[in-house]
């Protein structure tokens, strides 16, 4: 171990390669290899839950082919009109009128008819098919055929098709006309088929389908005609309308046909307009929950995404371990070209190579808290590092922290928008930590930190996933940044008990009232205790004047002169109504006595587990100055006098803060000694304070130490308006011992 000790780089070397042998196993181990993939069936519960991982969207097949569906119900069965058919009723409805009128002429009858009436009869009657004799009489001419004879003719082509009462009133309106046209008058059987022609067009207007011709027959026959002929009688012409309505409703025909080609076209038309139906699914969207019945679209958009292709066999174990290795090492080489000192004490070291393993292993936190949300993985306490670094180093090695952070957690993820949260999460504690010196701000840091890790993952996850997922990992990294602080303030005890290092924490502890060796001192040397609290003050205000660290300042003020409780009679803070045992001692006992106090005061400090830092504001806080009030007395009594015999055997202060307490703890004794023989006043006190740290300037006592002149100068004006603040001009109160009392 001595060889460590005295070539500190040969164990910085050793622990950078164990913590890059721990790094590569806190990577590797449990790293998933090559799965075998989940089984996938359609209408069976999915295995696990499958989150895309890239945008993806996919033709929902079931929901198309309805869609074509309802667009090919949609189309109406194209109708042709049947122009053909129309003619053919106009032209079968005009050949019945002509049929009629062949039949009322010749008179002769063809060689196979037989004569059913004498020839040349002028009037004749006939019965209709009921058996009754018409209203009308017909009057036969002298050329038409006998009306036996016409019926006969016109029943050859129509019998059974038409109704004899059509055929009766067909014949009659032209044996009147035969009338009519010897009279002279208006002929009425033209009138009528031009009426039966009109109704028949008007009924053919409306779309008639072979399965609606029944209906429309019996509609026509129901609703015969309105005729307006002039000169026929009321009788006739209500014959007329019904024989109208027969002839028409005979001779209907469907004028309308189906088209099944051109329909079968239009509705393929209407499907191939159709557009497809897709779903998307955006990056990190969960696209079907474990348990749930997969349909053919989630099945589709996981095949698309490659989700259920059998996973490689993962990234080569060397190349981990290689990239581990790297972030060790740069975070070695940075920490020794901006904080050489710490190259020279391995616990540093040790304790960076804890924090990275540690870093390592909370790296792999994602896969073990993000299977059912990916959300989740917002939760990684990389927090923490920040915080603990800045606690236990300073800010710029916690800002270097985000490094190795991001680095583990893209090797162990691959998840560019965790790498990205990981590093910003790092360095957001950094600001809020550095500058605690109170219990309160320390747990206000810790909240503030996970407040900035809510907008920090918001953005992160906007970015990389969208906004649906953008809340939830606010939420989840909030929580995981106040649980990190928690487990960081935790790890922090025992980081220090195990390493020895002070930190915030510590100086926190330490300057707590309540502490065993500060109550020791309040009990054993109430003046000391007074003398330490001020100077902790002073301390603490100098070193906030310089950016130095006010808390370590304090802490070191407060147990500088813890050794004095072992003989507190011998100090002249403690010597209230007594006389000083110094008088009664020769001066180089008395400045054995006064020398002790270190010596004792380090016993102490190890009994009370003091941290070194702060004990070194025992050892160094007179350096090895010279204790001048014993030396000049023992010149006094004899000339040659070694001054070492009278100097301290401590050590020069080797920080800033250990300086100031130097300065501060003179300061202190001699002003409260002024204070004494005259009422201090600025000038007074500024003078004073020149002359303790011109003298300890000319001794060398800040030889060691950072302390720079500027600094001295901040550090002399802090001081004395602290002195000038507690050694304030007093009012002088009537009544009291001592006060005199001036008239007004």
């Amino acid at each position: 171990m001595s060889v460590f000790r005295r070539h500190p780089v040969i164990l910085n070397s050793l622990v950078i390669a164990v913590t890059i042998v721990f790094v590569a196993v806190a990577l590797l181990v449990g790293r998933s290899e090559a799965v075998e993939p989940p089984v996938l069936v359609v209408g069976q519960p999915a295995p696990q839950a499958f989150i895309a991982t890239d945008q993806v969207t996919v033709i929902d097949e079931a929901a198309t082919a309805t869609e074509k569906e309802l667009a090919r119900l949609n189309v109406p069965t194209v109708r042709t009109r049947d122009l053909a058919a129309e003619v053919a009723v106009v032209d079968d409805v005009a050949f019945v009128f002509a049929r009629a009128e062949e039949a009322t002429g010749p008179r002769e009858f063809p060689a196979e008819e037989e004569p059913l009436d004498p020839v040349g009869a002028s009037q004749e009657t006939t019965t209709t098919e009921n058996g009754e004799t018409p209203d009308t009489v017909v009057i036969l001419g002298e050329n038409s055929a006998p009306w036996d004879l016409q019926i006969y003719r016109l029943n050859d082509h129509y019998e059974g098709i038409l109704a004899q009462d059509t055929i009766v009133t067909l014949l009659t309106l032209l044996a009147e006309d035969e009338v009519r046209a010897a009279e002279g008058q208006r002929l009425v059987f033209p009138d009528v088929e031009e009426a039966a022609l009109e109704h028949a067009a008007s009924v053919l207007e409306g779309e008639i389908l072979s399965d609606q011709l029944s209906d429309a027959k019996t509609e026509v026959r129901r609703n015969p005609p309105p005729i307006s002929v002039p000169g026929l009688a009321p009788a006739l012409r209500e014959e007329s309308r019904a024989a109208i309505a027969d002839i028409v409703s005979t001779f209907l025909q469907p004028n309308v046909r189906l088209d099944e080609d051109a329909t079968h076209e239009a509705r393929a038309t209407a499907e191939a307009a159709v557009v497809d139906v897709e779903v998307t699914y955006q990056n990190g969207q969960e696209i079907v929950g474990q348990a749930q019945i997969v349909n053919q679209v989630q099945a589709d958009a996981i095949e698309e995404l490659g989700l259920l292709e059998p996973e490689e066999a993962g990234e080569s174990p060397w190349a981990v371990i290689s990239l581990g290795a790297l972030a060790v090492l740069l975070t070695a080489f940075f920490l020794w070209r901006i904080a050489p000192s710490q190259w020279s004490q391995p616990k540093h070291f040790a304790l960076l190579g804890v924090l990275l393993v540690l870093a390592a292993l909370a790296s792999r936190v994602p896969d073990l808290i993000a299977d059912q949300n990916a959300q989740l993985a917002y939760a990684i306490p990389a927090v923490m590092f920040g915080y603990m670094a800045a606690i236990l180093y300073d800010p710029r090695t916690a800002l270097l922290m985000a490094v190795p952070v991001a680095t583990y957690t893209a090797i162990s993820t691959g998840d560019p928008a965790l790498t990205v949260f990981a590093g910003a999460a790092t360095v957001a504690p950094v600001a809020f930590v550095s500058s605690v010196s109170s219990r309160r701000q320390l747990r206000l840091a810790v909240a503030f930190s996970a407040a900035v890790l809510a907008p920090i993952a918001f953005s992160t996850a906007w970015l990389f996933t969208g906004i649906d997922s953008a809340v939830e990992a606010a939420v989840f990294a909030f929580v995981g940044g106040l649980l990190a602080g928690l487990v960081a303030q935790g790890l922090l005890s025992f980081l220090e008990n195990l390493f020895k290092v002070t930190t915030t924490v510590t100086l926190l502890d330490l300057t707590d009232r309540n502490h065993p060796a500060l109550r020791l001192i309040e009990e054993q040397a109430p003046g000391t205790f007074n003398h330490s609290i001020l100077v902790g003050t002073l301390a603490g205000k100098a070193a906030r004047a310089i950016g130095a660290d006010p808390l370590y300042a304090q802490a070191a003020a407060f147990y500088h002169d813890l050794g004095k409780v072992r003989a507190p009679q011998y100090f002249i803070e403690n010597q209230f109504g007594v006389s000083n045992p110094h008088d009664e001692l020769p001066p180089e006992e008395s400045a054995a006595i006064i020398r002790s106090h270190v010596s004792e005061g380090l016993k102490l400090a190890r009994q009370y587990r003091i941290p070194p830092d702060v004990a070194d504001g025992i050892r160094m806080h007179h350096g090895t100055g010279l204790m001048r009030y014993f030396y000049h007395k023992a010149l006094e009594e004899e000339s040659d006098v070694d001054p070492r015999v009278y100097r301290h055997l401590g050590a020069k202060p080797q920080r800033k803060e250990l300086a100031i307490l130097m300065i501060s703890d003179a300061c202190e004794a001699a002003a409260r000694s002024l204070a004494q023989q005259e009422d201090p006043s600025a000038d007074s006190l500024a003078k004073l304070v020149d002359s303790v740290v011109g003298e300890k300037l000319e001794d060398g006592q800040f030889d060691e130490s950072d302390l720079t002149f500027g600094d001295l100068t901040k550090v002399k004006r802090s001081i004395v308006d602290a002195l000038i603040g507690y050694y304030h001009t007093r009012i002088a109160y009537p009544g009291f011992p001592g006060a005199d009392v001036e008239s007004p």
